[in-house]
């Protein structure tokens, strides 16, 4: 079995760190994870580390989830991590529940945000875990006069939702916020289940 002291430290950004210390005060112990845009899949593996029982990544890059792979093996984590490459909405229903569910900076990346986080609140238990692009007027330009170039980078496109549109959406699926932070670029919230 790999060394988990040995393999490469994690580092999360400062938003991932925000998620990670919010949900770690709410528990984590022994509780399952979805981590929907898992990328290299730090902020779970991490959340491993620190007690969590199991954790599934989805990711529709395959370069990323094949980081994330190796990282579970390097940690010693093959036995509790599951990996699905594509589409969450359309892999919804082949997906258990899980007691946390982390969206970290993925809204603004999926063609119908409202569906993406109802599918995703269908899938929690109890705590659903965000981040999203500020409503900043130098985002939105940002985003409207360097969007066509990104295209050309970018597997997706970046789409600007409302803030308030994304805390109703949620509510509407029976959670309440409980956690609110403020970056330059990005919210971070963590909403309860009702």
């Amino acid at each position: 079995m790999p060394d988990a002291a040995q393999a490469a430290p994690i580092q999360l950004d400062s938003t991932q760190q925000l998620l990670f210390d919010a949900l770690k005060a709410q528990g984590i112990e022994g509780r399952s994870v979805l981590e929907i845009g898992c990328g290299t899949g730090g902020l779970h593996h991490q959340m491993l580390l620190e007690g969590a029982a199991s954790a599934v990544g989805i990711e529709l890059s395959a370069e990323y989830l094949a980081k994330a792979k190796t990282r579970s093996h390097d940690l010693g984590h093959e036995d509790r991590t599951t990996y699905l490459e594509g589409d969450f909405v359309k892999l919804a229903d082949q997906i258990e529940p899980a007691d946390i569910t982390i969206l970290d900076k993925v809204v603004h990346c999926y063609h119908d945000p409202r569906a993406l986080i109802q599918r995703s609140a269908a899938r929690t238990r109890t705590l659903y875990a965000v981040s999203f692009l500020r409503s900043r007027w130098i985002l939105r330009v940002s985003m409207r006069v360097l969007g066509p170039f990104a295209r050309l980078f970018l597997p997706f496109r970046v789409r600007f939702s409302r803030p308030e549109a994304i805390r109703a959406w949620i509510r509407e699926e029976g959670f309440e916020r409980i956690f609110h932070a403020e970056g330059e670029t990005f919210y971070t919230e963590i909403y309860a289940r009702r």
